[in-house]
């Protein structure tokens, strides 16, 4: 009997089949140091994005057969990453946001009386800060509930999305497949398709878009913020474009971690992820998804 495992990224069983004793994780952590397949007498090691895949039994597989566990073992792997992420996203932004309320709030009441013009100052300041930790919040529970896909269709999906982050506090007016009167700034949606892919198609196309346009509320610094939906027979294309400050793709930079997360769900589909930015010259996301 093939016994099965998938191992988290400190070389602990996340889930399988089978005796854990099986494993060995001495050598399934040497695995995932050199990045290369391993084979003992009963276990094939293979490293895959966010851990580490481990099969065999009496006798171990040829590493290439291990092909076929590959995306289910990374599609348990995002899966398990998701809560740890939450604990982030919600520590880095929503927690040190309400700190930075509680703080301004007493030094306003501090001002109130000896020096209030000041007062009005840290009052400002608070109402600033409590906007982009909503901001923050609601990036935060779309990533949880992406109900709007149920039934929906992409294209309906996707403009949920971006009239919910297009009207948080700080973003500029939207214009949808054309311009706002008097301006040609602001937040784009270009619908040209509605394809009829897969759910789990519909619903990586989704998170991606959520991730980009977070990622371009939150650290590009953009005037214009557009989102293109296309598609053929074959495939569809998801494109978040901005203006920002943009960022070198393979240096360290902001929302670095979100980035692999968008490529992982593409290439897990069998699609592709590209990102083309560089400082001051803003960000093209743009993921192409087979029909699924």
């Amino acid at each position: 009997m093939t016994a099965v495992f998938v191992l988290d990224a400190r070389g602990f069983v996340l889930t399988g089949s089978g005796p854990e004793d099986l494993v060995d994780r001495e050598v399934a952590l040497d695995a995932m140091a050199t990045g290369r397949a391993v084979r003992t007498e009963r276990m094939a090691y293979l490293p895959v994005a966010g851990g580490l895949l481990a099969v065999g039994g009496r006798r171990a597989p040829q590493p290439d057969g291990l092909a076929p566990f590959v995306p289910l073992a990374e599609l348990l792997l995002a899966s398990a990453a998701e809560p740890a992420r939450l604990a982030r996203d919600l520590h880095d932004s929503v927690v040190q946001t309400l700190y930075g309320i509680s703080l301004g709030a007493g030094t306003a009441a501090e001002l109130l009386h000896g020096n209030p013009a000041h007062a009005e100052a840290s009052l400002a300041w608070i109402k600033e800060t409590a906007a982009a930790g909503l901001t923050d919040l609601r990036g935060i529970i779309l990533r949880l509930r992406p109900e709007t896909l149920v039934g929906a269709g992409l294209a309906t999906a996707l403009r949920g999305l971006f009239e919910t982050l297009r009207n948080a506090p700080g973003n500029n007016p939207a214009h949808v497949n054309g311009t706002a009167p008097g301006s040609d700034r602001g937040w784009g949606l270009q619908l040209d398709a509605d394809p009829p892919v897969s759910p789990q198609v519909e619903e990586a196309l989704y998170r991606i878009a959520l991730e980009a346009l977070a990622n371009a509320a939150r650290h590009a610094e953009a005037s214009q913020v557009t989102v293109r939906l296309a598609g053929d027979d074959a495939q569809v294309v998801l494109e978040v474009i901005d203006d920002g400050v943009g960022f070198a793709p393979d240096g360290p930079h902001p929302g670095r971690l979100g980035v692999r997360s968008m490529r992982e769900r593409a290439m897990l589909l069998g699609g592709t992820l590209d990102i083309r930015s560089a400082p001051g010259r803003g960000t093209v996301v743009r993921a192409a998804l087979p029909i699924g």
